[in-house]
């Protein structure tokens, strides 16, 4: 016994030493990866030594004597630290995911070879600026400098996990095209008229053009203002102008409606790369200025944060760019949020000016269905070829590369090809129809150039100018500058149509329909120091309805913008605290309209009708703790099922969000509209009443399964939770646990200012959420303030990868230091870059 017993000892011993090895190994394997942040590293292709300083947070305020070094640097840190995330942008734009990870990607390469984003930024190399040009070769060759330093495994975590799968895969050097290329997917996911264009054109089918209306309400521009209140265009001009007429196209028939039942598919298969979704749930971004009129200071300030998909590590990265003498040579000296891949600053501040960005929801795509035959498109009464092309894609573990054909018509790339089953679908007396894309992210532009123009502008001339050239994707750019000013500007690419309003497909062998031009950029809305003394731009409509052109489609009902316009005007003289303390607001507007129809109706269970009792003494707003939040947003979710599931079909069936609230909102008006009767039930004419006491019910049945029996355990925090996923590895059992953080209370819900979206046909985890946010103090630069949604790093365990996102999830924001007094004071850690002698 006593020999058994130490061979038991001296097997235990062996494990402990084998496991010790293997979780030293593994922390050895992770840590690899992890950037020098101190010290020297020799840089080939820089001129002068550049100073890369580090605070807590791991932002890289970056020092340097010429913009070229200043750039190469940004490229060698965002390498350092975010490599990984780079890589897999690129795959994605250049539609080669199934060289990383097999079949499964395919359909989605498919997709984004046939938009052709990668070609498209191979055009626009050539249209930019030398300056530009020089900036994108400079970042270029700083990503490539620091993947020459690094061995595969030292580059990310990720790159180890692939190794297990069997791909040895080693990335190929970073270019130019890599960085713009990632505009087409910024474009993309910022833009959504396509879904709404395809969901009205199936429901024709099905509903007459009223019923289909009032699932798509209009505006009251009366009560939630747009963003400029007034202006008309003349002359060509923004300021007074006429209305100009539009025609709707005829009802797609049922040979269209299977092609634009393929397009959809097509859509589809895009995975979120930065947005989530229209109207229907996933928009609220925010964004206001005020003038030092109504500031405490004396100053403007300027408040944003973008509401996207939620990610790890975020879609921003926190950065500094500093010319160490500003110069017409060497214009930069700019601090806020970049992207990984792309040199300059997207949003944030220079000495002079600040600026800040929002979905403006303009309607920049057109789907026309094409009649096909032999290869060619319906042109009037004669037959055009369509063009077409080759695209092979390796796909991981197959020796030979799939080929697809990719046909486009005189309106763009036939989305609908993009269907395993387009040969035996949509045939009409040997008519194929399909679906063609009109978008403008597809016309080759210089946008890449006004990014570095926005960095460098100094007054709202300047800051006009740059944004003449954001051709792709249209935002609304908000403005404060140091002398006291604040400014909006919408810019963008915006076809003038020559028939219809761009709401539903039209028929592409008519030319009525074909763009005309786009809107002129002198046309384009703006407002400069408007009386108000305040501009609040939250995805709400922009103009009056007398502008001449449509321009949005699918923006917010106007509930959050309402809300901070109503919030800035009581403010009176609003401070920084005050102005911060706007970013959490979770008060819930739409209530006032939802609420009194559930708490009136009459409902004789004692024990569904506790639920109404919650409801009549909730404050109306979203809090962790709120027992209402949680018992409304249950309602909410079983109301639109109880009213729409049995009429529409699937894939249309609605999820809590700005559109729906209004649809609702509406309906409740009207006890007995058709949309409250159950189709599903023979001899029995629903009312308004009788389905929502049908959705308190299964409410009551829901969160009782969910969270408690009783009512004072009920907290919307244990509903509404955060979790940000790895977008490559987050959905994948074990291995996403190594990337994903959180399952985090979050307060907030869709269309309130505190914007948190979740698509409840699954559950009420968050899917969308600030990406960020951010405050200038035009007061002092150096008390500015900001958060990232999770971390700077993009390496799984570094002390940077997620240690924002609990202050981030709190509403809490850190200071933002700018000045290089500051940041040197600040500073944990300085790496030094210098020219290889």
């Amino acid at each position: 016994m006593r020999r058994v017993h130490r061979w038991m000892l001296f097997v235990i011993f062996v494990l402990v030493l084998i496991i010790g090895a293997l979780s030293s190994l593994a922390v050895t394997t992770v840590r690899s990866s992890f950037p020098e942040q101190d010290g020297t590293e020799s840089v080939p292709g820089l001129n002068s030594p550049v100073q890369v300083v580090r605070n807590a947070s791991g932002v890289a305020d970056i020092y340097a004597d010429n913009a070229e070094d200043l750039f190469a640097a940004q490229g060698y840190v965002h390498a350092q630290d975010r490599f990984w995330e780079m890589d897999f942008r690129r795959h994605v734009t250049a539609g080669r995911l199934s060289e990383l990870f097999g079949p499964s990607q395919l359909k989605t390469d498919e997709v984004i070879r046939t938009l052709g984003w990668r070609r498209v930024a191979e055009q626009e190399l050539p249209m930019l600026s030398s300056a530009t040009r020089r900036y994108l070769d400079a970042y270029a060759d700083g990503v490539n400098a620091y993947l020459r330093s690094q061995s595969r495994s030292a580059l990310s975590l990720e790159y180890n996990v692939l190794g297990l799968t069997g791909l040895d895969y080693r990335p190929e050097p970073w270019t130019a095209v890599d960085s713009i290329a990632w505009l087409k997917a910024m474009a993309w996911d910022l833009s959504s008229n396509k879904d709404d264009e395809i969901e009205r054109a199936l429901l024709s089918s099905r509903f007459s053009k009223s019923q289909i209306a009032e699932l798509f309400p209009g505006y009251d521009l009366d009560h939630y203002r747009p963003i400029v209140g007034a202006g008309k265009v003349a002359g060509g001009s923004f300021d007074p102008g006429a209305k100009a007429a539009s025609g709707r196209p005829p009802v797609a028939g049922p040979g269209q409606q299977a092609a634009l039942t393929r397009a959809a598919g097509a859509l589809d298969a895009i995975p979120d790369l930065i947005g989530q979704g229209g109207a229907g749930g996933g928009i609220g971004s925010n964004s206001w200025v005020v003038s030092g009129d109504r500031t405490t200071t004396g100053k403007a300030m300027l408040s944003n944060d973008p509401h996207l998909a939620l990610s790890i590590p975020s879609i921003f990265e926190q950065i500094g760019l500093h010319c160490r003498t500003v110069s017409a040579s060497c214009p930069f000296d700019v601090s806020g949020y970049s992207f990984s891949g792309m040199p300059g600053v997207i949003i944030g501040h220079n000495r002079e000016i600040s600026w800040g960005l929002t979905t403006s929801y303009v309607d920049v795509e057109d789907l026309y269905t094409e009649q096909i035959r032999d290869g060619k498109a319906r042109v009037g009464n004669d037959w055009q070829p369509l063009t077409t092309r080759v695209e092979e894609i390796a796909v991981k573990g197959e020796a030979q590369p799939r080929r697809i054909t990719v046909r486009e018509s005189r309106h763009g790339p036939l989305l609908s090809d993009v269907d395993d089953q387009f040969r035996k679908v949509g045939r009409v007396s040997g008519t194929t129809y399909a679906v063609a894309l009109s978008w403008t992210a597809l016309r080759p532009s210089n946008t890449m150039d006004a990014i570095f123009a926005l960095d460098r502008a100094t007054d709202f001339a300047e800051f006009r100018s740059a944004a003449r050239q954001l051709h792709a994707p249209s935002q609304n750019l908000i403005y404060a500058d140091r002398s006291g000013n604040i400014g909006y500007q919408l810019p963008g690419d915006i076809p003038i149509r020559g028939r219809g309003d761009g709401s539903v497909p039209v028929p592409g062998w008519d030319r009525r329909y074909d763009w005309k031009s786009m809107i002129d950029f002198a046309a384009l809305p703006y407002s400069y120091n408007p009386p108000s003394g305040y501009i609040v731009a939250a995805n709400q409509p922009i103009v009056s309805e007398d502008y001449p052109y449509p321009l949005s489609a699918g923006e917010s009902y106007g509930w959050r913008s309402q809300q901070l316009a109503k919030r800035i005007t009581a403010a009176g003289k609003i401070d920084p605290d005050t102005a911060a303390d706007l970013f959490t607001d979770d008060h819930v507007p739409y209530a006032d309209a939802l609420l009194p129809a559930l708490t009136d109706v009459t409902i004789s269970d004692r024990w569904i009708s506790q639920g109404q009792d919650v409801l009549r003494a909730w404050d109306r707003r979203d809090s962790k703790d709120s027992a209402g939040a949680a018992y409304f947003n249950v309602v909410i979710k079983n109301l639109l099922k109880a009213t729409f599931d049995d009429q529409l079909p699937a894939e249309l069936r609605p999820s809590s969000g700005d559109r729906w609230y209004a649809v609702l909102a509406e309906l409740l008006k009207h006890p007995k509209s058709v949309w409250w009767d159950d189709v599903r039930t023979k001899d029995v004419v629903e009312t308004r009443d009788d389905i929502l006491v049908t959705a308190q019910t299964e409410a009551r049945k829901d969160i009782t399964a969910l969270m408690a029996r009783d009512p004072d355990r009920w907290q919307w925090g244990k509903l509404h939770r955060i979790t940000v996923k790895h977008q490559a590895f987050g959905e994948i059992g074990g291995i996403g646990r190594l990337f994903n953080r959180g399952d985090i209370p979050a307060a907030g819900g869709p269309a309130v200012v505190n914007a948190m979206a979740f698509d409840d046909r699954s559950s009420f985890a968050v899917t969308n959420g600030p990406t960020m946010r951010m405050l200038i103090n035009w007061a002092d630069l150096d008390n500015s303030r900001w958060i990232n949604q999770s971390g700077n790093s993009g390496h799984a365990y570094h002390r940077n990868y997620a240690d924002q996102l609990p202050l981030w999830a709190d509403g809490r924001l850190l200071p933002f230091r700018f000045s290089r007094a500051a940041v040197h004071r600040n500073a944990t850690a300085t790496l030094t870059l210098r020219p290889v002698t």
